[in-house]
């Protein structure tokens, strides 16, 4: 089996291409996320992929402002994908409230494909980023 990372790259808020790490021994690099080479990309910043995809199969990375729903019947919300440092894992943070939803516990998914929609990039709303007290490194 495959262990699998990637990453989103970007320089500042202009994402410049994609990058797959397998088994920690070999990098892939692409532009657009269909062809891949060995050739590194220059850039400042990487995202990693948090493990999900949305309603319509986009993969989300850290710093991706994504509507969500917790509950069916509940309405829908916005957050945005974080590292969360303290507990080692993803989690969307809620851009209304303080809270935070990991997006796995104990190795399953908690969110669906469908009840996850692409929004934004929190990197090209410093307003939002500001209020979260986030520093793009």
């Amino acid at each position: 089996m495959t262990d699998e990372k990637r990453y989103r790259l970007r320089i500042d808020s202009q994402i410049v291409g994609y990058k797959r790490v397998l088994n920690e021994n070999y990098e892939f690099y692409s532009r657009n996320g269909l062809w891949w080479t060995g050739h590194p990309l220059y850039y400042k910043q990487i995202d990693e992929f948090c493990g999900l995809r949305d309603i319509n199969n986009q993969l989300l990375y850290e710093l991706d402002i994504v509507e969500y729903k917790i509950d069916p019947d509940l309405p829908v919300r916005k957050g945005v994908i974080l590292w969360n440092r303290k507990e080692k894992e993803f989690c969307i943070k809620d851009l209304e409230d303080t809270g935070y939803f990991p997006v796995e516990v104990n190795g399953v998914q908690i969110f669906s494909s469908r009840s996850l929609k692409f929004h934004s990039f929190l990197f090209i709303n410093p307003d939002i980023m500001e209020a979260l007290g986030i520093v793009d490194e």
